[in-house]
């Protein structure tokens, strides 16, 4: 590699190592808190200077390709490898960049055995961008899919050729490219009929004979692993008998080995018990017992993935189980279990240590995001979600809490002006003592700051931005945080009064522009509070310009951008300067909250 690629990867690494704080490093909150502050101005510093090296460096060498040597388009390829893999995931926005311009490079030079290669590793990079888009659903998302089953899909439609290509590493990627189609399409048929025809293909021993330095018994291994994902569908499902015979076989070939070792992995010892069930084998009941002896022999202090497996992904598959089955939720003491096995994900989770924290601890931590089951009986989703922005964003977090203040600021003076102003909201009518309906107003409004960007939490997108800015597709994927953040929000209720707030608040109030598209302003009741949103995320969003620059932009997108009235009440000078103080404020407090509240118990100061 060149000098300024391994630069390049010694600030991400750096980035990534800094952006993780070490909870009681520092037993006095002072001298932590000067770590933290020393972290992040050193982040900055380190960000400024990759994306000086993009800028001067990577996107001229992109733009001047076509001319380039073999030698620098293989310090690109080596340069691009040490960006992604699946455990650390360094920077896949650049690594999506290099391997599009290098496809658009061999497509010119119609080297076909460069083309597939190409295809396969930006189809791969496409994969793990989308791990952002965990628990999103919808058009986007789809579309995303589809872009990414036909760089798959076009790499191994060279199979018809297989014969004729001379080079094996090249034949490789055609049978992996045939079997990662199956990673990116919704239809379950088809993703069978898929992983069919590549173990067709890894067991015939003519292709084997043809291309004896292949893996083929790690493609047939792999492939197995990929049907047998499908094991969901073993019941209930609409695919052929002969379709469910298929996945059958593959889970017998994928775990009931484990189940005959002396030690056998929790990692892969579920997923045959949860066959068994799915195909009737086996009692709802004893598939319940199975899950809790499991949660239960999860060793606390193993950050590994089989560990996290059973202290993180285990308990959120009993919440699954319980949500779907009454009989098994009204039982008291399943509820009881449950709160044991959520309280043992919480501690992993926070205790986890920085270089744990890999792609696979961020997977864990979105899956709890998306699949957490409050019910009476166990902690409520407002504040374990509140634990996780203090534990892995914490700057999303200080940013939240000033929002959170920059809103209760401007709702208290909006509520002094006009108590009726935010009546359209249910329970803020409802409240028929003055003094409560001030503070309940100002402690949702303060709420609201908190969750509204919940779902930039769960995309995990934090450390790009923390590295360099968002590319033109990583940006698109930026934008669903509001769709994703709202979902998660409404489905909970200690948490749905802020949902239309995580949707709409980068909404623009006349529907111009902004994002969601189809955020309906006016079919809100959270309306009002919404358009506040919209200027305090404006405020706390752009620390780059001064508070009377953005209160001024504020004014002149009255009516555009942002609501006529709210803006009016920010020309106030009174509250103008309380929200400049509130905004040049020590964050301090916010940090100190995040040093005090990150332990390995639930606490009361994390309720709602």
């Amino acid at each position: 590699m060149e000098g300024w690629q391994e630069e390049y990867i010694a600030h991400t690494e750096k980035i990534a190592a800094l952006s993780a704080p070490v909870i009681g490093e520092a037993d006095d909150f002072d001298l932590w808190y000067a770590q933290q502050i020393r972290a992040e101005q050193e982040i900055s510093s380190l960000r400024e200077q990759n994306i000086r090296l993009l800028e001067t460096k990577l996107f001229p060498m992109l733009d001047e390709l076509y001319g380039k040597d073999e030698e620098a388009i293989r310090s690109l390829d080596a340069f691009s490898d040490r960006l992604m893999d699946w455990r650390t995931n360094l920077d896949c926005g650049v690594y999506v960049a290099i391997h599009d311009a290098l496809l658009s490079v061999y497509r010119t030079r119609r080297d076909r055995d460069r083309i597939i290669r190409e295809l396969y590793k930006l189809g791969m990079g496409f994969y793990y961008l989308k791990r952002f888009l965990l628990g999103i659903e919808g058009p986007a998302k789809d579309a995303f899919n589809f872009r990414n089953e036909l760089l798959f899909t076009e790499a191994g439609s060279y199979f018809t050729w297989f014969n004729q290509i001379e080079d094996e590493e090249t034949r490789g990627y055609i049978i992996r490219s045939l079997a990662n189609i199956a990673l990116c399409t919704n239809n379950c048929s088809r993703r069978v009929r898929t992983s069919r025809r590549v173990l067709d293909i890894a067991r015939d021993e003519e292709y084997r004979r043809s291309s004896p330095g292949l893996p083929w018994d790690a493609f047939v291994r792999k492939t197995h692993q990929q049907m047998s994902a499908n094991r969901s569908e073993l019941s209930g499902s609409e695919l052929t008998s002969e379709e469910l015979a298929l996945i059958l076989d593959s889970c017998y070939e994928v775990f009931k080995p484990e189940e005959q070792n002396e030690n056998p992995s929790i990692r892969w010892l579920w997923p045959y018990y949860e066959m068994e069930y799915n195909c009737g084998y086996v009692t709802l009941d004893l598939t319940l017992q199975r899950m809790k002896e499991l949660i239960l022999s999860a060793p606390e202090e193993s950050y590994d993935m089989s560990g996290l497996y059973g202290c993180v992904q285990l308990p959120i598959y009993l919440g699954r189980l319980l949500k779907k089955h009454e009989r098994l939720r009204t039982n008291a003491e399943n509820i009881r279990f449950l709160n044991e096995a959520y309280g043992k994900m919480r501690r992993a989770l926070l205790s986890c240590p920085p270089a744990y924290q890999d792609d696979y601890y961020h997977y864990c931590v979105a899956a709890v995001i998306t699949d957490y089951y409050e019910v009476p009986g166990v902690p409520p989703y407002a504040g374990i979600t509140r634990l996780l922005l203090k534990k892995c964003s914490p700057d999303t977090y200080v940013r939240a809490r000033r929002t959170g203040d920059v809103m209760r600021l401007i709702c208290g003076f909006i509520y002094a002006q006009e108590p009726s102003y935010f009546d359209d909201i249910p329970f803020i009518r409802e409240i028929t003592d003055t003094a409560e309906k001030k503070e309940t107003l100002l402690d949702y409004a303060a709420d609201c700051g908190l969750y509204g960007d919940l779902g930039l939490l769960k995309m995990n997108i934090t450390r790009t931005l923390h590295t360099r800015n968002l590319f033109e597709n990583e940006f698109g994927i930026y934008r669903l945080h509001t769709v994703s953040g709202s979902r998660d929000l409404a489905l909970r209720p200690s948490t749905q009064r802020f949902a239309d707030i995580a949707l709409g608040h980068h909404s623009w109030y006349d529907g111009s522009d902004g994002y969601p598209e189809d955020y309906e302003r006016t079919a809100s009741c959270f309306r009002q509070m919404t358009d506040i949103a919209a200027c305090a995320f404006f405020l706390t969003d752009h620390p780059e310009q001064t508070a009377d620059d953005l209160l001024l932009q504020i004014r002149q997108g009255a009516g555009t951008r942002f609501s006529p009235m709210a803006a009016s009440y920010l020309a106030d000078e009174e509250l103008a300067g309380k929200l400049k103080s509130c905004l040049a404020a020590d964050p301090g407090l916010y940090y100190r909250e995040i040093w005090a509240g990150l332990t390995d118990t639930y606490t009361s100061a994390d309720t709602p």
